[in-house]
């Protein structure tokens, strides 16, 4: 479930900081930091990566350089560093709380980096019309590609318009593809539906497999939802950032999660 959030890469937002069509100003990117960190409500440890921003090229395009020896605290309490340019806080058998906030702080060259975020409460609600649906298998002898799989729809309270942001991974050890048409396409086995500000979605297309799908409804702030949309975005419009860090790039924000599962039976 953590790992899907990668999707939304901050290496990409390197790019966004260092070049646009028109070519703004460079700026001296060693001496930017670049900061991710997503806080789950419910875990037990605080994950922090600090990188630098890169300068656009196609040799940087897929590259990461961390920043380490850095001093980074969480609410004032120091976190360490488990792997180059990673800081980690173990909170013992606390865990990081609905409605708390955090604060990030750290020295990089003369400026002093910060962010602050608040944990949002856990989805509420979260009902899904049915924890099982049948469809046919389509085959280059049976079935075909408009025969309607069960319609599955998913719904929870947001009587206040928050922000929600769907992941669909498939739990099963091997793929067994409703199409077997698709087998050569080598699906992903994770997905998203990009934040929302409804109260519900449906799931039909997002489905190409038998088995089971753990579904998880993440409740998060509009920063989180605003990064998302500049990253997935048309790349003419880079010159502006979106950013939750103060003398920084990235985001540092909170977040809540529900889970259901479904399985997809073969008719």
């Amino acid at each position: 479930m953590r790992q899907f959030l990668t999707v939304l890469t901050i290496g990409a937002l390197l790019l966004l900081i260092s070049c646009s069509k028109d070519m703004i100003t460079p700026l001296n990117s060693d001496k930017i930091a670049v900061v991710e960190s997503y806080l789950y409500a419910g875990d037990s440890v605080i994950s922090v990566k600090v990188t630098k921003a890169l300068p656009f090229s196609e040799d940087t395009l897929d590259a990461t350089e961390y920043i380490t020896s850095l001093t980074l605290q969480v609410n004032g309490k120091t976190l360490a560093e488990t792997e180059p340019g990673i800081y980690r806080l173990s909170l013992g058998s606390g865990r990081i709380q609905p409605d708390s906030s955090y604060t990030l702080k750290f020295r990089f060259f003369s400026d002093t980096i910060s962010s602050k975020t608040s944990i949002p409460a856990k989805p509420t609600n979260l009902r899904i019309s049915a924890t099982t649906i049948y469809t046919s298998r389509i085959t280059s002898t049976g079935g075909f590609p408009g025969n309607p799989m069960e319609d599955v729809s998913l719904s929870w309270d947001n009587t206040d318009a928050s922000y929600y942001y769907l992941t669909i991974e498939y739990l099963e050890s091997t793929f067994d593809y409703i199409n077997t048409a698709m087998e050569t396409y080598d699906l992903p086995r994770a997905q998203s539906i990009s934040p929302l500000q409804s109260a519900g979605t449906r799931l039909g297309r997002n489905l190409q497999f038998f088995g089971h799908y753990r579904i998880v409804l993440f409740k998060v702030n509009k920063d989180f939802a605003d990064l998302y949309q500049h990253i997935t975005s048309n790349s003419n419009n880079i010159t502006n950032p979106v950013t939750s860090i103060t003398n920084g790039y990235g985001v540092f924000t909170g977040m809540s999660s529900d889970t259901v599962i479904l399985q997809v039976k073969e008719n």
